[in-house]
């Protein structure tokens, strides 16, 4: 009992130790975890123990392998899958083949693994993983066309990787099993897989669609239901359960259900902790001495994997009709292995020990040197290749995301789009969006809590992001959101009543809209009645700014400093402390006397114009549409 709940506890903190490390690095989490295991296995510090779990470990493996991969399923996008359809097709067949049949030569050839072993190791690592592929792209600067080519690539191919893994396994196990009857088990995991996916699917969205669950319990619900489904699943037709956790969450996922935010949080928290888990288990096995044996013959398989076998599968997969040469690189040098190929592997191995069949040791430590190798190349293509391949200079990714449609919002939106970005503003309710749409504005309809709106945004790590609600919790929200997950270094929020030190020593990465309270509502109000205009000045001439700082004091909440510039780059630290070394500050002033005031100091000569009267006269009763 001490040593089973001593390996319990361990997994559980060194695998949220590994997952902190991989954040606070930009890392796929897979990395650290799988140093932490195996350093802390049997066969290094001997803090973990799997083999003290019994066959209970065998279990969570299968458990914890299918809400992954329903968490996977879940997160595919049915509207991008559509547009690039074509590319994933080809990948998921002609590139699963290529990767196959290149792989178990490469282990046959150089490690002189047998033919049979040789084809286990290619069907395992045929799988990507959304577990190591969703960190990288969430810092990588490329196209969104290239992300979703590889992030619906990994969320399908795992099933079909350890399907494939399984009618090998089956083929090696029954040595001499008729094609025909190979293939009418294939067919009837596959039908199985899916009836049974599909119609658990169909069950979920009934109970996230009506409250006969509710609170909490509809995620639990949704969990326990997805656990009956692969229990029924693999008991008809083994190895079918993987399948049917994919198709389970794809059909959720197409329903578009407006409880699916809290449903796809509740999924990625659990996820993450078995992933945390399992891997640390998974490399706690793995015999260190095992991998240092393969030597440098080992590496040159993993080598050929990334330079060789790879890019041949993209190549003949994605054409140039469909992709671009620097989209196409970028793919055929990204598919880092994670959880669902060491799983698979070990379960595989297992089997094989069961058996008698030999070469299961090696296939399994050729595995993990191959999820360490291309883990380790992704991760540094990942930070290099945008910079080579000119992603990170492109003109057309200079992006600003304005969280929240109002009139405030909009003329933000207008200055930055006539400065030269890319702009898109999102918002639950399109009829707020009809005003941006009229006024040449890209938008985008989406909940500001959920990732999937930034993702369909465009939000990379280098893009602006603003929050611009009237609701102040949403704003600090959609802020933690997008640096979490995207790496967005300073988000600006619009806060009626922020703390003293927000933007300093509390949450020092935000920048807040004005540098200052700004009280939306009231703004919102002024700009509708032509009662606010713009005004621009130059924040290095010393009369401008005691101008600027008189009239804040004298007339209490009349201007916002909405945005500066330097060298044309919008910046929205606009405190006192770095004023001077903005080029130009660009106000919103509210009409009477404080515009008085300053309208002296306005720079006519950058020809800035006045969007605000022309937005307030555009939103009139019976206003002509621009």
């Amino acid at each position: 009992m001490d040593t089973i709940l001593t390996t319990l506890v361990a997994a559980v903190a060194l695998g949220i130790a590994g997952q902190i490390i991989a954040e606070r690095f930009q890392l796929p989490a897979i990395l650290p975890l799988l140093v932490f295991g195996i350093l802390c296995g049997p066969f290094g510090l001997g803090l973990v123990h799997p083999e003290a779990l019994g066959d209970a470990l065998e279990a969570f493996i299968h458990l914890g392998v299918a809400i992954i991969l329903f968490e996977g399923g879940l997160s595919l996008d049915p509207q991008r899958l559509v547009k690039v359809g074509a590319a994933v097709r080809n990948l998921l067949t002609i590139g699963v083949v290529v990767t196959g049949i290149g792989a178990a030569a490469l282990a046959h050839w150089i490690v002189d693994m047998p033919w049979a072993t040789a084809a286990l190791f290619g069907a395992i690592v045929t799988v990507t993983g959304p577990t190591v592929i969703v960190p990288l792209l969430r810092h990588m600067i490329a196209p969104r066309e290239v992300k979703t080519i590889l992030l619906s690539e990994g969320l399908i191919v795992d099933p079909i990787g350890a399907i494939l893994a399984y009618i090998v396994l089956q083929w090696i196990q029954r040595a001499g099993i008729p094609f025909r009857a190979l293939t009418g088990e294939l067919l009837m995991l596959a039908a199985t897989g899916i009836v049974l996916g599909f119609a658990a699917g169909a069950l979920a969205k009934l109970i996230l669609r009506t409250r006969v669950v509710g609170g909490e319990l509809r995620n639990l619900s949704v969990l326990a239901l997805l656990m009956v489904c692969y229990l029924v699943s693999e008991h008809q037709a083994p190895q079918s359960g993987m399948l049917a956790a994919v198709v389970m969450g794809f059909t959720i996922s197409a329903a578009e259900l407006p409880d699916l935010v809290s449903v796809r949080a509740f999924k990625g928290q659990l996820t993450t902790l078995i992933i945390s888990m399992l891997f640390i288990l998974l490399a706690a096995q793995l015999d260190l001495g095992t991998v240092i044996a393969l030597g440098w013959s080992g590496l040159a398989v993993a080598v050929g994997l990334i330079i060789l076998v790879r890019p041949l599968a993209v190549a003949l997969s994605i054409w140039s009709g469909q992709l671009d040469l620097r989209g196409r690189t970028v793919i055929a040098l990204t598919a880092p292995r994670g959880i669902v190929a060491a799983a698979v592997a070990s379960l595989a191995a297992h089997e094989m020990g069961k058996v008698g069949i030999g070469g299961a040791i090696e296939m399994e430590g050729l595995v993990y040197l191959s999820i360490l190798a291309t883990g380790t190349w992704s991760t540094v293509g990942a930070l290099v290749l945008p910079r080579i391949l000119g992603y990170t200079s492109d003109p057309a990714r200079r992006r600003a995301v304005v969280v929240g449609a109002n009139a405030l919002t909009q003329t933000l939106a207008q200055v930055l789009s006539t400065n030269g970005r890319t702009t898109i503003t999102v918002d639950a309710s399109a009829w707020r969006l009809d005003r941006f749409r009229q006024a040449g504005l890209s938008t985008g309809i989406g909940d500001a809590r959920d990732v999937a709106t930034y993702e369909e945004a465009g939000v990379e790590r280098d893009s602006l992001v603003i929050a611009g609600t009237t609701n102040d919790e949403l704003n600090l929200l959609v802020a933690e959101l997008v640096r979490t997950e995207f790496g967005v270094e300073h988000p600006a929020v619009a806060m009626q009543r922020p703390p003293d030190d927000l933007g300093r020593r509390s949450r020092a990465w935000i920048d807040v809209l004005g540098g200052m309270g700004v009280d939306v509502p009231k703004w919102i109000r002024r700009i509708e009645n032509r009662r606010a205009s713009e005004l621009t000045i130059d924040p290095k001439s010393a009369d401008a700014v005691a101008a600027l700082r008189a009239v804040e004091k004298e007339f209490n909440d009349s201007v916002i400093r909405l945005v500066a510039f330097v060298k044309n780059e919008p910046v929205f630290e606009v405190g006192d402390a770095r004023l001077g070394q903005r080029d130009r500050l660009i106000l919103l002033v509210k009409e009477g006397r404080p515009f008085e005031i300053l309208e002296p100091y306005d720079m006519s000569n950058l020809e800035v114009t006045n969007e605000t009267e022309k937005l307030a006269a555009d939103n009139e009763p019976g206003a002509e549409t621009p």
